[in-house]
């Protein structure tokens, strides 16, 4: 028998110890049981993902937009991203419009709006992917309970504008109210609280760190961004006029007068139709003719495997670079991705497209809006290698190509924008607020040891000294120097060139085009037509676009998971004081080349 002292007996320690056994072990095996079936599930729905569905003989391709449209198709690094459904990447919704195009089976399109975020550039890419389905003889509708709402909803509109047949839900609006691009300022709630921002930069256009410095706009900011809404607001304008058969002069005053009520849109023709989602798809059906049945077009695209080629053939390659661009992969966030265009990831994609002799061209895909000078300068230098070996290298701008994205851009073979990219802004800031005043309000006191005169250049917790600043304005100075230099190698332009359209200045597409920044305006299939071209590929002959690095299934990451491949404990976020300390000490940025923060609206 085992001996308990009094005291224990008395404070019934006994009891309340084989309580605690007892609900640990429930809840452990809770918990075991919870992750046995998760990772069933998982596998489960990967397997199902895994295996290309059936589709019917006739069929009406269902999309419903909703969000945003990721450029790559990693869904984060979390094993949580397992159990979600597929997402089509921005690529892949425009490749299988392509392909729909000339399928006999597929006999119209049927699209839901549900408040998609997408920047103008990707609303031009899809709307050429409609484009091209309805050149084939086959109707587009488009469906939303509104194009807008309570805020503008000329973007939608102009992505409906597009389709054949526009309906939209009794009640609702069209709220196409124009262009508009606001940009935050923050300095009065920074001196409220203690904070001040010290930013240098080389380019009097750079105006990030004028959020932070500024009550407004400067002058050069505003020039720039007059400028970007008017060219904007001109494209969307004007194609909405061509498509729906109209004048320019009169879309515009249709714009300036918005926003209107169902009623008023159907006769302004505006929309073709009210009615509601089910009255669309049974129109869309009725058109494609008895014995069609809708398919969902992530179902459709599940069927459209790339086709290696066989011995001796050729392929593109794909490469995508999304987000701010770093040095090396970021932190998972909650499994949904790092948002992040780390260039030790896409220098290892470049690798391996140089070492399979079957690559004959590669089309970068690029939607950045910068990042770190050093990141940038290690992509560029990695394209370049795969240049000299004989590989061709196509840059197919997305929604953004700015700054550090332009760093890396400028080195391809040809350029490809669409009108409506955001993209330049060749310039550099950098800087850090100093947070001495907020510790003060907040009756926190740093006390610090060093040794250097420039030890503590880089603290939050001081200024910059007159002579720092000197310092680091030469640098700004040296990397804007560079970025000038590289741009003009590059473009095979002169320094002077590039300078006059620098400074820093953010362009539209179809402004750098003029300006000699971009070489062809156009979505991702003109990219890879140039590459095709490049590569000295036939009009007819086979080679297919091929992910590089390949993209494992969600089967195949889940198997890596439990076969140790992949350490699923690494791979949950997690956040300590320590992480936040250090966050609130690095609160600026010492060197970047980041794009203006800009909200269009």
């Amino acid at each position: 028998m085992m001996y308990v002292p009094q005291r224990r007996r008395d404070d019934g320690f006994m009891k309340r110890a084989a309580n605690f056994f007892k609900w640990f072990f429930i809840l452990t095996g809770v918990a075991v049981t919870a992750g046995v079936v998760l990772i069933a599930l998982a596998f489960g729905g990967a397997l199902r993902r895994d295996v290309a569905p059936a589709l019917p003989d006739r069929m009406v391709l269902t999309y419903t937009l909703k969000s945003a449209l990721p450029e790559s198709a990693d869904g984060g690094s979390s094993p949580l991203a397992l159990l979600r459904p597929e997402r089509l990447t921005f690529e892949g919704v425009v490749h299988a419009l392509a392909e729909a195009a000339h399928d006999k089976r597929v006999r119209a399109l049927a699209v839901r709006l549900q408040d998609p975020e997408l920047p103008p550039a990707q609303l031009q890419g899809l709307r050429d992917a409609v484009g091209k389905f309805r050149a084939a003889g086959k109707p587009a509708y488009i469906y939303a309970v509104d194009y807008g709402g309570a805020s503008s909803g000329l973007g939608e509109y102009y992505l409906a504008s597009a389709f054949s047949d526009i309906w939209l839900q009794p009640v609702g609006e069209v709220s196409m109210n124009g262009v508009a691009a606001e940009v935050p300022f923050f300095k009065d709630v920074l001196d409220k609280v203690g904070v001040d921002a010290e930013f240098l930069r080389e380019g009097v256009y750079k105006s990030m760190p004028e959020s932070a410095t500024l009550d407004g706009m400067s002058a050069p900011a505003r020039e720039m961004m007059t400028g970007l809404v008017g060219d904007l607001s001109g494209q969307i304008v004007a194609g909405i006029a061509a498509d729906r058969k109209m004048t320019p002069a009169a879309v515009q005053k249709l714009v300036d007068a918005a926003p209107y009520t169902d009623e008023q849109a159907l006769k302004l023709k505006l929309v073709d139709r009210t009615g509601y989602y089910d009255d669309m798809l049974a129109a869309a059906e009725k058109a494609a003719g008895r014995g069609a049945a809708a398919a969902r077009l992530q179902k459709y695209a599940a069927r459209l495997r790339p086709v290696f080629p066989s011995k001796g053939g050729k392929k593109i390659a794909l490469i995508v670079g999304e987000g701010d661009i770093v040095s090396y992969g970021g932190e998972p966030h909650l499994g949904f991705g790092d948002g992040a265009m780390a260039a030790d990831g896409i220098v290892k994609a470049f690798g391996q497209v140089r070492k399979d002799k079957a690559v004959a061209a590669v089309v970068f895909r690029i939607d950045s809006p910068g990042g770190s000078p050093e990141a940038a300068e290690t992509i560029r230098h990695a394209m370049i290698e795969t240049e000299k070996a004989g590989k061709p290298v196509i840059v197919s701008m997305g929604g953004y190509a700015a700054s550090g994205g332009y760093w890396v851009a400028s080195a391809a073979d040809r350029i490809v924008a669409e009108p409506a990219t955001i993209t330049g802004s060749i310039g550099v800031f950098g800087g850090k607020f100093v947070l001495a005043g907020l510790w003060k309000k907040l009756g926190i006191h740093w006390d610090s040891v060093s040794a250097g005169d420039n030890a503590m250049m880089w603290s939050a917790n001081v200024p910059f000294t007159d002579a720092q600043k000197v310092q680091f304005q030469t640098m700004l100075a040296g990397i804007y120097h560079d970025f000038i230099a590289r741009v003009a190698e590059g473009r095979h332009m002169t320094p002077a060139a590039v300078e006059a359209v620098a400074q820093g200045r953010v362009w539209t597409g179809e402004q750098a085009q003029k300006r000699g920044l971009v070489d062809a305006l156009g979505g991702f299939d003109k990219a890879v037509l140039l590459a095709r071209a490049a590569a000295k590929i036939k009009p007819g002959e086979k080679a297919p676009l091929v992910l590089f690095p390949p993209q494992k299934s969600p089967a195949e990451r889940l198997l890596d998971i439990l076969s140790g491949k992949e350490d699923a404990a690494a791979l949950l976020p997690s956040l300590t004081a320590a992480d936040m300390l250090r966050a609130a000490q690095g609160a600026g940025e010492t060197q970047s080349l980041k794009m203006p923060y800009i909200r269009f609206r």
